[in-house]
């Protein structure tokens, strides 16, 4: 299964408040995470924003790299996606979900996950993730 996370999930997991468990997805043989440079320059900038500073210590920033380094995929965005999204920074996210393609976008975004869809690829929240790696009982 290969899944993209967008910048808000990544975010939340360094803070640590909540979705601890991104980390049991990333280490599933099953699952495939994508990022590309232009996803990681968004993270880069977010943390960068003052109101961090006191919430994301520098350590855990650099872990968060070298794991995301470690075990990530990294895709190039080859294609330009067309969507009627209303926040039109995050059509890149599209893209790459296009240029891999993904079979999942993963996002709190309310923007993203309004769309229910993308050219066929579901976009879910995190819990709907979660609840779809359960296994069938």
């Amino acid at each position: 299964m290969k899944i993209l996370f967008d910048t808000n999930l990544w975010i939340s997991f360094m803070i640590g408040k909540r979705l601890a468990s991104i980390k049991e997805v990333l280490c599933r043989h099953d699952v495939e995470v994508y990022v590309c440079e232009q996803l990681l320059d968004e993270i880069r900038m977010v943390i960068s924003r003052p109101k961090f500073d006191n919430i994301i210590p520098l350590e855990t920033r650099r872990r968060f790299f070298e794991m995301v380094y470690d075990v990530c995929y990294f895709t190039d965005i080859t294609v330009d996606a067309a969507s009627p999204i209303r926040d039109i920074k995050d059509l890149y996210l599209l893209s790459m979900a296009e240029s891999v393609p993904v079979d999942y976008i993963v996002s709190g975004d309310k923007d993203l996950t309004e769309l229910g869809e993308h050219r066929g690829i579901p976009i879910l929240t995190y819990n709907q993730l979660l609840a779809l790696l359960q296994p069938a009982t």
